[in-house]
């Protein structure tokens, strides 16, 4: 993954689980990571102060009896010393120089050496030599211990040096620590996997019906499962689309009865319209009261055709749109249609087939003829229809698919419906989960463009 500056940027999950699961790891891990480093230096305390207590009294046991004895017959204390794991020497200066600075455990050592040594406190001097130091010194253990030596001032100014080796200690981590690291891994990344999916589960099935919701607003209600906050996040959800539906069922039914209402008026103003005597004032105002009907026929349709609920069925598109563009051409309309592929599509078939019959007919209307092309995408199904008219001029486009909007105000049957066709196109589209879109052709002419998810 690259940014915009070109620049790489390590991947991260999209999903909540992923993200989730990646947290986890990675904060366990680090977690896990800083326990084994407290971990080491603990036991490199306990090492430390085991071993340089076990140094201190031995060192202070081989200074008791060189200092008891008289200085003739330390030589052979010194070789007696030596057959054990220290290095003994007796030297007339402190052989250990300053340079050499004393980290913690020389400054351990020290202390417990005074301990041993309550009398010599103040003629102790301690240091320790890590693996890696360079103080040009042999090697008194193996090479991963470090040594230690002690210099201690005895009462007639000489100076006994102890040297030995301390444990090994600072070590990486083991093999079995590597070990369980990997296991906490994997079993957080699989107890994990299995809780975070079960938590995300309905956060899923949310999703998904907000997305049914945008086809078909009769859906059913969503599970109120999961915990508290999925839960109270489905009865919202659930409670706002009872309320859609019950306001697109209020706007159905007012629509509907307003309409079915206005035929009687209607028809009494016509039987009033016959008895105009002036024939050609008869003549408009019964074309006027026939627009009226024929606004009223179209509103029913539109209102019945949203208030019913067609069931959803698995339908081959291409069949569908190819019986359409022949039956159209065999009644002398101008449309060619494109043998369209194969296809299988759940979807309303009914309303499918009454929005592209609306859209070759405004084609054939307006653009003098249709040619009707489909497309089978990754994601969606495609229908194209094509005209050769005068096209839509570019700020209007967006309105003729408002219901009674047309382009010319004259509403005559001759001349077009009453703006509903559209709008019907439209309203089928969106219950479907797709759209419809118009655009000017760069030839000439008008594209009308409908896209349905698969």
């Amino acid at each position: 993954m690259t940014t915009e500056s070109g620049r790489r940027r390590l991947p991260w999950p999209r999903s909540i689980a992923g993200q989730t699961m990646l947290l986890l790891v990675v904060g366990l891990t680090l977690t896990h990571a800083v326990s084994m480093l407290l971990y080491t230096h603990d036991r490199d305390v306990l090492l430390a102060a085991t071993g340089g207590r076990e140094f201190a009294h031995r060192a202070a046991v081989v200074v008791e009896m060189i200092a008891a004895v008289p200085a003739a017959q330390r030589p052979e204390l010194v070789q007696a010393a030596r057959a054990t794991d220290l290095e003994v020497a007796i030297a007339p200066e402190n052989p250990l120089v300053r340079g050499h600075e004393a980290d913690w455990r020389g400054a351990l050592i020290g202390r417990l050496l005074a301990q041993e040594l309550p009398r010599r406190a103040g003629r102790i001097t301690v240091q320790v030599f890590d693996p890696q130091s360079n103080a040009g010194l042999a090697r008194l253990g193996p090479a991963n211990t470090a040594d230690v030596r002690a210099s201690v001032g005895l009462d007639d100014g000489t100076f006994v040096s102890v040297a030995g080796s301390l444990p090994e200690h600072g070590m990486g981590p083991s093999g079995g620590a590597l070990a369980s690291a990997l296991v906490m891994a994997g079993a957080v990344l699989a107890l994990s996997f299995v809780a975070v999916r079960r938590m995300t589960g309905p956060l899923r099935k949310l999703a998904e019906a907000a997305e049914r919701l945008g086809r078909d607003v009769a859906a059913p209600p969503l599970d109120e499962r999961g915990p508290e906050e999925v839960r109270r996040a489905a009865g919202a959800f659930n409670e706002m689309q009872a309320r859609l539906r019950r306001l697109v069922e209020d706007r159905t039914q007012m629509l509907a009865a307003i309409s079915h209402d206005l035929r009687t008026p209607i028809t009494l103003l016509r039987l009033r319209a016959e008895l105009i005597e002036d024939e050609e004032e008869r003549g408009k105002t019964m074309a006027t009261l026939d627009e009226m009907e024929a606004m009223i026929r179209s509103t029913l349709a539109f209102a019945r055709e949203d208030a019913e609920h067609e069931p959803i069925q698995r339908v081959d598109l291409g069949a569908l749109v190819q019986s359409l563009g022949d039956d159209l051409a065999e009644a002398g309309r101008p449309v060619v249609c494109a043998d369209p592929p194969p296809l299988v599509l759940s979807c309303r078939p009914q309303a499918l087939r009454r929005a592209v019959t609306n859209l070759i007919e405004n084609a054939v209307r307006y653009g003098h003829c249709a040619r009707v092309s489909m497309e089978a995408r990754a994601d969606s199904a495609v229908i194209q229809v094509d005209d050769d008219g005068p096209g839509i001029p570019e700020d209007r486009i967006d309105q003729v698919f408002r219901p009674f909007y047309r382009l010319e105000g004259s509403r005559g049957r001759e001349t077009g419906g009453v703006g509903l066709g559209l709008g019907i196109v439209a309203s089928v589209a969106y219950a479907h989960g797709g759209e419809i879109t118009l655009a000017n052709r760069p030839g000439g002419g008008l594209r009308a463009t409908l896209r349905l998810p698969r």
